[in-house]
């Protein structure tokens, strides 16, 4: 085990055990993992918003990657653009 890290037991609401156990799997990760970044993101109102836009990025992108249309592309670079600021915005 690393030694910057430290075993503790907590009790947890049995649905919110189920919850995180589910979006372990659908992430492909485990239990402790998710938990962990549940706790990192804890105070971070807008990571959901940055995990949405990110994805609509992505989406954009691979839509341009099939299609060819460049004005997609544009679309993409623009909505980083706009997610970047937001989130350098808030981060102060």
């Amino acid at each position: 085990m690393e030694t910057n890290k430290l075993r503790k037991s907590v009790w947890i609401p049995k649905d919110m055990v189920d919850e995180i156990k589910r979006d372990a799997k659908a992430r492909g990760t485990d239990f402790s993992k998710e938990v962990n970044r549940r706790l990192k993101h804890r105070d971070d109102a807008n990571y959901p918003l940055f995990l949405a836009k990110t994805q609509t990025v992505i989406n954009l992108c691979m839509e341009a990657v099939d299609s060819g249309d460049e004005e997609k592309i544009r679309r993409a670079q623009e909505e980083a653009k706009r997610l970047w600021v937001k989130t350098l915005t808030f981060s102060k």
